[in-house]
């Protein structure tokens, strides 16, 4: 058996002018930084029929991944079929960034935001034009306490641009149990200006706008107007509604969600697209019904998973994702650790959108899975 050595170069050791061909093989190089002159190519494909890249086997040819995994095996294949000059760029883009080394497409973004969002960069599903977008977004997270604190966490963890925070509660001891972007310190303050400050010491590229009032049916168009996603953290059926009426008139998608005990809704209304809050909810529940945590309770956890949830569909939005949670609702049983998602339609008969009631109960899929 022949033993074939993979042929490395530090990246501070290569000048590129000595290479002929750079192919850069990871799946995402497309909407990532890349070194200057280098080709996009599959891995399989290049493997497949080396030829179509490389003209010649003696041809010198340096491979890039991210961290020298990928370009490394397909280094290793090209050699033992029989191309001589074929050189794997050990680190990768990794090590080509971290010693300071020129990459090109980055619109804009600088050093530190390639480094501090890096893990985004190499999603197909981000990339830099999506890192770009969640920089020049403005997100209305309205409510900054049990769903809220996930959210206004992960989206500035994720480099949304601005954050308008709407919440004109304060902090209380018992808020503690389920929203951990307040701490025993922030007990009296208010919610937003204490969440501004949580965000402050997490991101510095994330600007924050704090509206210590509450939204209703009088304000919420000027409050929410401007933002490229609302995100309703809410807890009770007015503010809902005032949102999604607001929302449908600014054309402006609105993510939801809701827990009730030790279970939680998620869904994204956007009416140019499918149904608004009032095409699903139509009617406010009997007010005699107890519905508040304050009543019932909450297990404080669940708001981290639904909060998430609510942060994740948000940055699908604003970066293009196709796949939303748009026209279903998305049920969670923390008892049984399940999802079920319903499909929702439009209520010809909406007073809002004039279009889209109903849950499509032929249409019902359920999965048990572990937390998200």
């Amino acid at each position: 058996m022949v033993e074939h050595v993979v042929h490395e170069t530090e990246p501070t050791e290569i000048s590129l002018e000595k290479f002929d061909v750079l192919l850069d093989v990871r799946p995402h190089a497309a909407t990532s930084p890349s070194i200057d002159g280098s080709t996009i190519v599959d891995l399989a494909d290049l493997v497949a029929d080396p030829a179509l890249w490389i003209p010649s086997p003696t041809i010198r040819t340096l491979i890039i991944c991210d961290i020298g995994l990928r370009s490394a095996i397909a280094t290793e294949h090209l050699t033992a079929a029989g191309y001589t000059a074929v050189v794997s760029l050990a680190g990768g883009i990794d090590a080509w960034r971290t010693v300071g080394l020129p990459l090109v497409d980055t619109a804009g973004l600088s050093p530190h935001q390639l480094e501090r969002y890096d893990r985004h960069l190499k999603l197909a599903h981000v990339g830099v034009p999506g890192q770009r977008a969640l920089l020049d977004a403005t997100v209305a997270v309205i409510g900054a306490g049990g769903l809220g604190s996930p959210v206004i966490m992960y989206l500035a963890a994720a480099g949304v641009g601005t954050i308008a925070i709407i919440d004109d509660d304060k902090v209380e001891e018992s808020n503690l149990q389920r929203q951990p972007i307040h701490s025993m310190h922030d007990i009296g303050t208010s919610k937003a200006s204490s969440a501004a400050q949580f965000v402050s010491d997490l991101n510095q590229d994330t600007t924050v706008i704090t509206v210590r009032e509450r939204l209703g049916p009088d304000n919420a168009e000027s409050l929410l107007q401007g933002a490229t996603v609302i995100v309703d953290a809410s807890d009770n059926f007015a503010t809902r509604y005032a949102i999604n009426d607001a929302a449908v008139e600014l054309g402006i998608p609105v993510v939801f969600a809701s827990v009730y005990a030790m279970e939680g809704q998620v869904a994204v209304f956007d009416a140019e697209h499918g149904p608004c809050y009032r095409c699903v909810f139509p009617e406010r529940p009997d007010e005699a019904i107890p519905l508040d945590c304050t009543t019932i309770g909450v297990l404080g956890s669940i708001t981290g998973v639904l909060g998430s949830l609510q942060a994740t569909e948000a940055i699908k939005l604003i970066v293009g994702a196709e796949d939303t949670l748009t026209g279903r609702l998305l049920l969670y049983d923390a008892a049984t650790q399940s999802f079920t998602t319903l499909n929702t339609t439009k209520d010809p008969a909406c007073p809002v959108c004039s279009s889209g009631f109903g849950v499509d109960t032929a249409d019902i899929s359920s999965e048990s899975t572990p937390k998200p």
